[in-house]
């Protein structure tokens, strides 16, 4: 009797091996092997396509977000009696006319600035090595830094330099060309979305079941009016710093005022922490103008961070983006190391859009739920 119990509880451990054995094994392992590698694959086929594409998808987001950013003006127009049409009318030819400004009076007017400073170079060059602080720093390191300088120019003109230099200004040469042509790709996105925003809003919306429609409505218009009060609120508030940085350049004899307002822009885009940034980069460059003129900027500069953080932050944005300071600073870093400027302008609006739905959905959904539901095991506390 217990040879043959023996027997019969090993034929079941067999029997339990041999079923686990099934059930991790495949049935067709050659089969399977051929289906992951396909999958693989296609996984890397996607992932090459998407990178080569890259440049479309970031000027259709780009084009997307402008366009949420001008949909604000667009509603203010309807509260006042307009047709949106006739608000999508007069915004575009707002937004066309700035681009208009942008191309013909500040650019021009950037490329000279930067054609002057860098034929002032050496002068400037020059008298900074003559001034006092310039020498009591040299003293003070011990260090040659005339020879240094010196010795870096030498390496520049030479003939592999040359040679780098001209491949990378090749480069350059076909970069400008597609960023013109991303640009006017931007330009003519943003006015198709937001002529036609109700009508894309309205295609997200049919895909929705019947019933829940009314709620996804109202959940994605509360979603595009805080990304467009985002938008629209950032780059009020980067063109007013902007504004103050040209004033502040030209007071302290700045050879490149427009240069520096558009970096200023481009910086003060990314909030609470755009500013900070932007101070650094704007005192070390008004450096080589004179030490008194960097810390003229430096001073007036920081007023300006505290009256901006202070009275006209809180006057724009409103609760436009009610996004708490260390989710901003954290979407921003985040954002900046996956896309750069790009994802760190981007990331704002999202984590907006996120929050939206956390408290519109699940914060309600979660105080609607009173009881453990069938599936939950109850343990008891202690």
């Amino acid at each position: 009797m217990d040879a043959n119990q023996q027997e019969q509880d090993e034929a079941r451990g067999g029997g339990r091996r041999g079923s686990r054995l099934q059930l991790v094994l495949p049935a067709k392992p050659l089969l399977s092997g051929f289906s992951v590698a396909i999958g693989v694959l296609l996984a890397i086929a996607l992932a090459a396509t998407i990178a080569g594409i890259s440049t479309v998808l970031i000027s259709i987001f780009l084009g997307m977000f402008l366009a949420l950013g001008l949909d604000p003006a667009v509603r203010a127009f309807e509260r006042r009696g307009m047709s949106r049409a006739a608000g999508v009318t007069i915004v575009a030819i707002v937004f066309l006319a700035v681009v208009t400004v942008i191309l013909l009076v500040l650019v021009p007017a950037t490329v000279r600035q930067i054609a002057a400073a860098v034929e002032a170079a050496p002068e400037t060059v020059a008298a900074m090595q003559q001034s006092d602080w310039y020498l009591t720093l040299e003293a003070n390191l011990g260090v040659d830094l005339s020879a240094v300088i010196a010795d870096s120019i030498h390496s520049l003109t030479t003939l592999s330099s040359f040679l780098a230099i001209s491949g990378g200004v090749l480069k350059a040469g076909l970069g400008v060309v597609g960023a013109v042509s991303s640009f006017v790709m931007v330009v003519v996105l943003t006015l198709y979305f937001v002529s036609s925003l109700q009508s894309i809003k309205g295609a997200f919306v049919s895909l929705v079941p019947l019933y829940r429609r009314a709620r996804f409505a109202e959940l994605l218009d509360q979603i595009t009016q805080s990304v467009g009060g985002v938008v629209a609120g950032g780059v009020t508030l980067s063109a007013i710093n902007a504004g103050v940085v040209l004033l502040i350049q030209l007071v302290v004899g700045s050879p490149v005022p427009a240069v520096m307002a558009i970096v200023a822009f481009f910086v003060t885009l990314v909030p609470m922490i755009g500013s900070l940034v932007f101070l650094v980069i704007g005192g070390v460059v008004t450096l080589f103008v004179s030490p008194m003129a960097a810390l003229v900027f430096v001073i007036a500069y920081l007023v300006y961070i505290q009256v901006e953080a202070y009275v006209v932050t809180p006057r724009i944005m409103g609760k436009a983006a009610a996004v708490p300071g260390v989710l901003v600073i954290i979407g921003a870093m985040v954002g900046a190391t996956l896309l750069g400027l790009l994802g760190a302008l981007v990331a704002i609006p999202l984590t907006a859009s996120i929050l939206i739905i956390i408290r519109q959905v699940w914060i309600p959904r979660q105080n609607r739920q009173t009881e453990p539901s069938a599936d939950e095991e109850v343990t008891p506390l202690g």
